[in-house]
């Protein structure tokens, strides 16, 4: 309890502060990590506090149908990341006679495919958006946007050297697709927005054990997460250690600027204010 009490109370500090020093209406999402912890962390600012929260490292069902139950805004599943996982444990990814790897049955794009589906079964569907991200290519983005919001995401998060390659890309008209799933399937409840109980939770760390991946991908983004921190935070110190010398550059130079005019100034100025060459012309008058 003091761990959810000590993040839901940094987290929302940390909201306050952006609010504070924005000149316009805040357009922010807290980005947590989906664990149980962040999980629960999210309902409780999301309903307590009305703080909109992106759970991020989405890498199953389990994790997205949580977050939703929580009421989270934004959840955002990693496509490539899935990729990843499914070839480092050797699982199978069907392909084409060619060899490259068959777009539709991308275990990522799937991945979100199915979120998109228990979302549109269970009512969950507008309430918390689909953010897909960690796109490898544009044949990836291409693929799970075919089919507009109707099949994929509401939103996408794309680097840029992506999207440049996608606006070099020729569109061509989606094709149809169902997003139907098996309504006899019964589907758990992990979180409310009040959060777990001691049974539901239990429940949902079982289902991550048995779906595997997030076990194995969560804590490998978490560490790749507090290494980009830390690069980030030696670039920011940087930066301001670099505006702070040059504006200290600066009024060295002026004070310097300022000392040389004033020792001009008493060069030419006589004392009653009267300039040198002016007051030696007046005498030869």
């Amino acid at each position: 309890m003091y761990a959810l009490a000590s993040k839901v109370f940094s987290a929302s500090s940390t909201f306050s502060r952006g609010h504070a020093v924005s000149t316009a209406p805040p357009r922010c999402l807290l980005k947590i990590p989906a664990t149980p912890l962040g999980i629960h962390v999210a309902a409780t600012l999301e309903s307590e506090y009305s703080i909109p929260t992106n759970l991020t490292l989405i890498f199953g069902s389990v994790q997205a149908l949580a977050c939703a139950q929580a009421g989270v805004s934004v959840i955002s599943p990693f496509v490539g990341r899935v990729k990843d996982f499914y070839e480092a444990t050797g699982r199978t990814i069907p392909t084409k006679e060619d060899g490259s790897v068959d777009l539709s049955q991308h275990p990522g794009i799937q991945l979100v495919r199915r979120i998109k589906a228990v979302y549109k079964k269970e009512g969950y569907e507008g309430k918390t958006k689909i953010m897909a991200a960690g796109f490898r290519s544009v044949d990836e983005i291409i693929e799970l946007g075919r089919t507009g919001k109707r099949g994929g995401p509401d939103l996408m998060t794309l680097p840029p050297d992506l999207l440049t390659g996608l606006r070099n890309r020729a569109g061509k008209k989606s094709d149809a697709f169902s997003t139907s799933t098996d309504e006899s399937i019964s589907v758990p409840t992990y979180f409310t927005p009040s959060g777990p109980t001691p049974e539901s939770l239990a429940r949902f760390e079982a289902d991550l054990a048995t779906e595997e991946i997030a076990l194995i991908k969560v804590p490998e983004g978490l560490e790749k997460f507090s290494t980009d921190t830390s690069k980030l935070d030696t670039v920011i110190r940087e930066a301001i250690l670099a505006r702070l010398e040059g504006e200290t550059q600066m009024m060295k130079e002026g004070s310097e600027l300022c000392a040389d005019r004033s020792v001009e100034k008493e060069k030419w100025v006589s004392m009653d204010g009267v300039p040198g060459d002016i007051r030696r012309a007046r005498r030869l008058r």
